[in-house]
């Protein structure tokens, strides 16, 4: 196989950002980041559209800024999705593999389509008209009596059992989604889940082995995923995040939404305990009223209860996991909210395990520019590409594509001109 670049591109579509990663790689697995766009998210509530129009506005202000400075035109994309509307469930599925109807004391050789057979097996739920499976993310395999497989295939047996977690997400959410990509001029190769992206940027497989949970905080959601074994035990949204302190800031100190977002990131702290009660902040006067000034230690003691909740909330998600055994790698803080002074200190005293903050680490040029909790997800849905290529079928250059891509070009250059 020759040493093919291919380009990929990740949007992750938030509450308050629209973040925008290109990418090129190889077969060598080699990435190089190549522009980078985000813009504010408007029309967005809780990762569900709420304005049409707007939402679009923000996804092509994004795109355009970073097809400027990767001189590519991005015309399909991975596309991020996380909210309240976004379920998972373990479940599992069990076959009989049973060649030519031969039944023998020696079990039979476990092939690939049997492995295809089971999961398509564990699939088989009852869902509302209105849902979707999103993802199976495989857990483990049981052959037979023994279990603890990551690939049966080859292994012989009678039985075969598949344990999966399955996400299923609203149908409805998808289509408004899939409409503003549409009318942005860019077509969807896949929706992915954000935090289970976000793990692809800032987990290795050491920490999803033995054990770690992953709670990316980000402007509408904060979203859960627990790993162990390799696999998915959990994952969930809570419909709080960075946006909830923001709006508790403007309320408390009664300023804008934008005053309150800049001070919060500015000097903003989730420990009432370690803020500086002298360090002051000015608030400037809004519709004509006077300029105040507060300490660091009382905007901490807006934002702390909020973030509290926020962990608390997380852990009540990490408790639905059924796992009662130890966290090797405890909890890594990802997403907008992590980058909150002191929030480490406030999350080892609910979780009382190691807390660690997760962020893209990429060298060079502009790849330093992602390696911020905020791009986590964005940097994610490309390696999800990279790693899930084939099955993407991403870039194919028959005349159909060619003519696809030739018809989004068009469209975009139409929805610009109006």
């Amino acid at each position: 196989m020759t040493d093919e670049k291919r380009i990929i591109t990740g949007i992750d579509i938030g509450t308050t950002k629209i973040a925008v990663v290109i990418a090129e790689w190889s077969n060598k697995d080699e990435m190089k980041i190549m522009g980078v766009g985000k813009s504010a998210s408007n029309g967005l509530k809780r990762g569900v559209v709420v304005n049409i129009s707007e939402t679009v506005e923000s996804i092509s202000a994004a795109i355009h800024e970073a097809e400027k400075q990767a001189d590519h035109e991005v015309t399909e994309a991975l596309i991020g999705i996380t909210g309240d509307h976004v379920r998972g469930i373990n479940y599992s599925g069990v076959i009989t593999v049973n060649k030519n109807n031969n039944r023998q004391p020696v079990g039979q050789e476990i092939s690939q389509a049997d492995i295809h057979r089971v999961l398509e097996h564990a699939q088989s739920i009852n869902l509302s008209p209105d849902r979707r499976i999103l993802h199976v993310l495989t857990q483990e395999f049981k052959v037979d009596d023994r279990s603890g497989i990551k690939n049966p295939q080859g292994l012989s047996g009678h039985r075969l059992e598949a344990k999966v977690h399955l996400v299923t997400s609203a149908i409805n959410t998808e289509k408004d989604i899939r409409t503003c990509m549409e009318k942005a001029g860019v077509e969807i190769l896949d929706f992915v889940l954000e935090p289970l992206a976000s793990a692809y940027s800032v987990l290795d497989m050491n920490e999803r082995d033995l054990g770690v949970v992953l709670i990316d905080i980000g402007g509408g959601t904060t979203d859960v995923i627990v790993y162990r074994d390799g696999g998915v035990m959990h994952a969930g949204a809570i419909p709080i995040g960075g946006s909830n302190i923001t709006n508790d800031i403007a309320f408390g100190l009664q300023t804008t939404r934008e005053q309150a977002e800049l001070i919060k990131c500015q000097h903003g702290s989730a420990r009432t305990a370690l803020a500086n009660p002298e360090e002051n902040i000015t608030i400037a006067g809004t519709s004509g009223r006077e300029s105040k000034t507060v300490s660091q230690n009382q905007l901490a003691s807006i934002i702390e209860p909020r973030m509290d909740e926020i962990f608390r909330l997380a852990k009540n998600e990490i408790n639905k996991s059924n796992y009662q055994g130890e966290n090797t790698f405890g909890i890594v803080l990802t997403g907008g909210g992590a980058r909150l002074k002191h929030v480490e200190d406030l999350a080892q005293d609910i979780f009382k395990q190691p807390i660690k903050i997760g962020m893209p680490e990429l060298q060079g040029g502009i790849s330093e520019k992602v390696n911020n909790p905020r791009f986590s997800t964005a940097v994610g849905l490309v390696k999800y590409g990279i790693k899930n290529w084939e099955s993407l079928d991403y870039g194919d250059e028959s005349i159909t594509s060619i003519f696809q891509d030739f018809y989004s070009k068009l469209k975009k250059l139409f929805n610009n001109w109006y």
